[in-house]
């Protein structure tokens, strides 16, 4: 069953195409990857999911329930997103910003849970301006997690994270997974992205070029000639 449909979705700035009727069905449970190249319209698509900015035209289905909403009401039906750039108060510490992510919400997850999902522990103490980027990154992820959602929109997660970082930030989105969270996950890091996810769906110039598993996207010539072949010539550079 798909938890989040996607129905046509237009926007349009100015004379600028951003989406063209992009249609997309995320299932329930599923982690759904969401690629393409600069431009395509990724950022776009979650924005619209997240209720920052509304469609031109189509519309959003979420759990039977016909949108987009404004943000708020956004949250409080369980879509929660991350930014690129992590929103968190960065002189308190870790735990005084799980605490007031947790005040804030109407059926909060417990400050225990958030450490845990995040690997939080050693750091409860520590200002967040003083965290190591990618541990940054986590409790910017630990705050979305606070307010329990059902969909889950991870932006660029990976970015600027070692390959380390990287796996250990794989394994705890299967974790999350794993606890019933449903997660749409948009990157740049394309071996990460497939690792981890069990759909793929490819934009390009704000069109759905291809959607299919990690191995038929990878295995797509299209995909290869617009996106993947792009990326390993950037890569040989």
């Amino acid at each position: 069953m798909s938890l989040l449909q996607i129905r046509d979705i237009e926007a349009r700035f100015g004379g600028v195409v951003a989406l063209g009727g992009v249609s997309l069905d995320v299932p329930e449970g599923m982690i759904f990857g969401l690629i393409g190249p600069n431009g395509a319209g990724k950022t776009t698509l979650i924005n619209m999911v997240s209720g920052l900015i509304a469609p031109t035209a189509g519309h959003i289905v979420f759990d039977g329930a016909r949108g987009p909403w404004p943000i708020a009401q956004t949250v409080r039906r369980g879509i929660v997103r991350t930014f690129q750039q992590t929103r968190a108060f960065l002189g308190l510490s870790v735990r005084e910003n799980l605490r007031i992510a947790t005040v804030h919400s109407p059926d909060p997850a417990s400050i225990d849970e958030l450490i845990e999902a995040c690997n939080l522990g050693d750091v409860l103490d520590r200002t967040a301006r003083d965290l190591p980027y990618a541990t940054l990154r986590h409790l910017g992820i630990a705050l979305a997690l606070a307010l329990k959602p059902r969909l889950l929109l991870l932006d660029e997660p990976a970015v600027g994270l070692t390959v380390g970082e990287v796996e250990r930030l794989g394994a705890l989105v299967r974790r999350w997974n794993a606890a019933g969270i449903t997660v749409l996950l948009v990157e740049h890091n394309v071996r990460f992205l497939m690792e981890v996810s069990q759909r793929v769906a490819v934009l390009d110039r704000g069109r759905l070029l291809f959607e299919g598993t990690p191995e038929q996207c990878q295995a797509e010539q299209k995909v290869i000639d617009v996106y993947l072949g792009r990326r390993a010539a950037d890569a040989d550079d």
